[in-house]
């Protein structure tokens, strides 16, 4: 929920011509736009934030601030969004980020939100900064190089649930779930002999590192387009540990120069 006590703060540091009903002064270099990046490393997976970027599993947040809400042309809106009116003023989007399915039931954003009043603060701050020229643009391979980082030890670990429904032996075969040896890097619902959902079949693309990274992250529901009973991973740095895993037993996987992540129906 929204705290009013936060709000005259929120508005002083995040303030810029437009944007708020009263004159304020405009962010400042004591603003903590470094702190607000690593806040939006949580958001990265589903949003790109430069200017011009594409939607990944959710819409393009260059300019968010003072947009109409559910206006990115070519993404898919959920109706909640489509319904709702107005634009993202600073308040809204705190209240948003703080329970999105609180502030907006019917979402089919997988994010549970940003329950640190501190941290939601520091990524409206960031946004602001980025859509205002003040910080420059973050790199579109941020992601990506946090992915190549991961511990493939640890991911092994974190791979035994999955164990239950996959084998990581190319010579094992299938179980509920499809043999992933070889996965990074397998185009999508190919696994000789296995029968896919007829949506997952639809998906297309190629299982890199950043589409295995979005797709773990996703909720699954009955119509997402897989079987799977695993419903998220919802840590980064615990994805990023799982795929290295997945890479290490995938010996085929050469990574071209830019993976771009498969974009699925809309939030």
């Amino acid at each position: 929920m929204l705290f009013p006590a936060k709000l005259p703060r929120i508005a002083t540091r995040l303030a810029f011509a437009g944007i708020l009903l009263c004159a304020v002064p405009t962010v400042g270099a004591d603003a903590p736009g470094s702190r607000g990046e690593r806040v939006f490393m949580r958001c990265a997976t589903c949003h790109t934030i430069e200017e011009g970027g594409t939607g990944k599993l959710g819409p393009n947040l260059h300019g968010l601030v003072g947009r109409d809400i559910a206006s990115v042309p070519g993404f898919r809106y959920s109706d909640t969004l489509l319904a709702e009116e107005g634009n993202w003023t600073l308040a809204r989007l705190n209240a948003f980020l703080a329970r999105p399915r609180l502030a907006t039931p019917g979402t089919h954003m997988p994010f549970r939100g940003i329950l640190s009043p501190h941290d939601r603060e520091d990524l409206l701050a960031y946004l602001v900064e980025v859509q205002t020229g003040k910080t420059p643009e973050p790199d579109p391979g941020l992601i990506r190089d946090f992915l190549n980082r991961g511990d493939a030890a640890r991911g092994h670990n974190l791979f035994r649930p999955c164990s239950v429904c996959h084998n990581a032996d190319a010579a094992a075969g299938h179980k509920i779930g499809p043999n992933l040896a070889g996965v990074v890097g397998r185009d999508v619902a190919t696994a000789p002999g296995f029968s896919y959902s007829e949506r997952l079949m639809r998906r297309g693309g190629t299982w890199t590192p950043e589409t295995l990274n979005a797709f773990i992250f996703e909720t699954k529901k009955f119509d997402q387009g897989s079987h799977m009973a695993f419903l998220a991973l919802s840590q980064l740095a615990d994805r990023a540990d799982l795929i290295a895993y997945l890479r290490e037993i995938s010996p085929g996987y050469v990574p071209a120069e830019t993976d771009d992540a498969v974009t699925p129906d809309g939030q």
